[in-house]
């Protein structure tokens, strides 16, 4: 996904009864990470994951807080990988459903010095039983559910560990493609 893509992206509108996100505040936010793509602004993974939009002006409707909110769940998916210098996913695969390849060929990067991240370990299992899932859609794969539910322990000193928000911003993303999956019979 390149900066350009970024700020083109639209939103549908919010379902009925729904006030959805206020559509300027979602552009304006799009812009920002568009000019952190291009090293412009400074926006990190957790300011995209803890940004609140404002309900739409009365008597508008705003942006289906859905579609937002898995755009910019792949979105930080994407910085954190432009940030060491690769792209995540294939291009124009953003909006398509992972893979098991795409699963298996993820790499997260050391937590920041200081701050504690998940066991590598850990992770790494659950990765392997995702792979599982989405190749094989049994009955005894992982559920959205499931995915809400994981917890992984943060890593002591000297044990190798992963940074929470970008495993964080792919569960979101995975939560996302799952939920999706229950609701449309394969």
């Amino acid at each position: 996904m390149t900066p350009d893509d970024v700020r083109r992206t639209r939103f549908g509108q919010a379902p009925f009864g729904h006030p959805g996100y206020h559509p300027e505040q979602v552009d304006a936010f799009c812009a920002r990470i568009a000019d952190t793509m291009l090293g412009r602004d400074h926006l990190t993974v957790a300011d995209i994951r803890l940004v609140e939009f404002d309900a739409p002006p009365p008597g508008r409707r705003g942006y289906d807080i859905e579609q937002v909110d898995d755009f910019l769940d792949h979105l930080c998916v994407e910085l954190e990988y432009l940030r060491r210098g690769r792209s995540r996913l294939p291009a124009g695969r953003t909006h398509e459903p992972l893979t098991p390849d795409d699963v298996l060929r993820i790499q997260f990067s050391a937590p920041p010095y200081g701050f504690p991240g998940y066991v590598a370990d850990e992770v790494g299992a659950f990765l392997d039983r995702l792979a599982a899932t989405l190749a094989h859609h049994g009955p005894n794969g992982l559920t959205a559910r499931d995915i809400q539910d994981i917890t992984f322990h943060l890593a002591p000193d000297g044990v190798p560990a992963y940074h929470r928000d970008e495993v964080d911003a792919f569960l979101d993303l995975v939560v996302h493609q799952l939920e999706r999956s229950e609701v449309t019979p394969h």
